[in-house]
């Protein structure tokens, strides 16, 4: 039971992003840096927690033509922990504009370790 809540969790959190970062207790970083990430330029966000939410430190991947959200990225303890996830496609549900798919890769060495596919059943 704790672990399908822990998942339910966080694929709410994942999927309500960017606007998931106005909860309470995600601290934005004010500055936004310019970063090359997979060959490609992005604007990037940083947000981390207040010790009661968690301890992760996320970064948000924008495309500076569109700002569009194409990458997320987080760390556990050091850079070398934690994942990065590739955001492709669009699906549009009830008028909201979602992710199609989610590859999941590992920071450390890029091993890939799968990805998620949204699909609307009609």
């Amino acid at each position: 039971k704790e672990r399908a809540l822990l998942y339910k969790n966080y694929y709410t959190y994942l999927y309500g992003l960017p606007m998931k970062l106005k909860d309470v207790g995600t601290i934005i970083h004010q500055k936004v840096e310019k970063k090359r990430f997979k060959d490609k330029e992005y604007l990037v966000l940083k947000a981390t927690y207040s010790k009661e939410i968690g301890k992760d430190t996320w970064c948000f991947y924008f495309n500076p033509s569109t700002y569009a959200m194409e990458v997320y990225q987080f760390f556990k303890d050091t850079k070398e922990s934690g994942e990065y996830i590739l955001l492709s496609g669009i699906e549009e549900v009830n008028g909201i504009k979602m992710p199609k798919n989610r590859e999941w890769f590992y920071n450390k060495d890029d091993k890939y370790l799968g990805t998620d596919i949204l699909t609307i059943k009609e």
